[in-house]
């Protein structure tokens, strides 16, 4: 997911003008599944937003390396 609407009761709290932000990073497990996001909403960036309360508005298709922890 490129960009995404965020839940209008995390608008609320954060208090955001905007509810469609960047996606910055996001987590992602060996099974492939995003625990999280870090998302952009103008100048205000909100970090470890969960899956459930972000909708897709412009998806893209992208993979990722294996990566292992020391």
């Amino acid at each position: 997911m490129k960009e995404g609407r965020l839940s209008s009761a995390l608008v609320q709290r954060f208090q955001l003008k905007e509810s469609v932000g960047k996606v910055l990073w996001h987590s992602l497990d060996e099974n492939g599944y995003i625990g999280e996001y870090d998302m952009q909403f103008g100048d205000v960036i909100l970090e470890g937003i969960l899956p459930e309360d972000v909708e897709p508005t412009k998806e893209m298709q992208h993979e990722h390396q294996v990566q292992k922890r020391d």
